[in-house]
């Protein structure tokens, strides 16, 4: 079973324990993988340029339509490590706050994930 280092999920900072680092695993490692990738754009982290959410390129933009938008996020979900499938999506487009917010369930090894972004 894959682990990676918890982050706080108010800070986004490593936690802590006493001189410990905490780790996380499971379908929270997979919550924790979704945030990191949705809340970072494309090119952003410079260790990875191509790591994160298209949002320049496919979703932001008078160019971009709404169902390109929708693919590129269905897609960057997708990529994350242990999502085998999207069983749910549904989304909400506020045209006049310009605000697009998802929420979609996704299979794993360890149950259903259930997300709002």
């Amino acid at each position: 079973m894959a682990n990676d280092l918890y982050l706080d999920p108010l800070t986004n900072d490593l936690a802590i324990d006493g001189l410990n680092l905490s780790i996380v695993q499971g379908a929270d490692r997979v919550r924790q993988q979704l945030l990191i990738k949705l809340n970072l754009w494309s090119g952003e982290w410079f260790l990875d340029t191509e790591f994160g959410t298209p949002y320049l390129d496919d979703i932001l933009g008078k160019q971009v339509s709404l169902n390109g938008a929708i693919a590129a996020m269905k897609n960057a979900i997708s990529e994350v490590a242990d999502i085998n499938q999207i069983t749910a999506f549904t989304y909400n487009f506020d045209r006049s706050a310009r605000k697009l917010t998802i929420n979609f369930e996704a299979s794993t090894p360890f149950g259903l994930i259930r997300m709002t972004v």
